[in-house]
């Protein structure tokens, strides 16, 4: 797995874990400005992501998120991923983009719902 899939792989974690782990690993993966984007919300700020996360995990509990393919170029990165209940049945299928600061971290991602699994 590349250093970018990892570096996917551990954000996208992050989204069902518990705040204090959250807090520590969500560290590593963005920077302390990242903006977030979705077709629901538009949040500045690591602190304000990971409040999204929180409420993220309160209302899909159990919920996770894998990450199926990362492609990149030109320091940002589009990753396809699947939203999976704690049966592992995909619940819902997106996308998305990051523009990644100069250390790898994302710094400015935007998500995008493609929809339940055809």
């Amino acid at each position: 797995m590349s250093d970018l899939s990892l570096r996917w792989n551990d954000y996208a974690s992050c989204w069902a874990a518990e705040p204090q782990e959250r807090d520590c690993r969500l560290s590593h993966q963005v920077t302390d400005d990242v903006a977030y984007r979705d077709p629901g919300i538009e949040v500045a700020g690591r602190a304000a992501l990971a409040g999204y996360m929180e409420g993220f995990r309160g209302s899909f509990p159990g919920n996770r998120f894998v990450i199926d393919h990362v492609d990149a170029h030109h320091e940002r990165s589009l990753a396809r991923w699947r939203q999976v209940d704690d049966a592992g049945t995909t619940v819902m299928t997106g996308a998305s983009i990051a523009r990644h600061a100069p250390d790898g971290r994302l710094a400015d991602i935007t998500g995008f719902f493609l929809g339940p699994p055809s």
